[in-house]
């Protein structure tokens, strides 16, 4: 991973940290209580999901993304927010978003 360190106006800090930026296109459950006839049962499908963030992990069993972070009161990394764990065996397929 290269170092980041672009920044998008001059009063905000870099990017502080090197992960890689990342568009995943994943697969979950879908689940329904209502009434539907057994054909249209039979016919349904897993979800869809697209997620984005940077991969701050990603290994046999998980990817996981954090899309937002903050910075303290000295300028430093402070905490990262709005993560989303997705088993890797229902990833279909991951962008990484280039120039971030």
């Amino acid at each position: 991973m290269k170092n980041k360190t672009k920044k998008f106006k001059s009063d905000e800090p870099t990017i502080p940290f090197t992960f890689d930026f990342y568009l995943i296109y994943w697969e979950d459950i879908q689940s329904d209580s209502g009434w539907r006839t057994l054909k249209d049962i039979q016919d349904s499908k897993p979800a869809i999901c697209v997620s984005t963030g940077w991969l701050v992990k990603s290994d046999k069993k998980v990817h996981i993304l954090m899309s937002d972070y903050n910075y303290d009161d000295k300028g430093d990394l402070a905490d990262g927010g709005n993560t989303t764990v997705i088993p890797t065996k229902n990833v279909i397929t991951k962008y990484k978003i280039a120039d971030l």
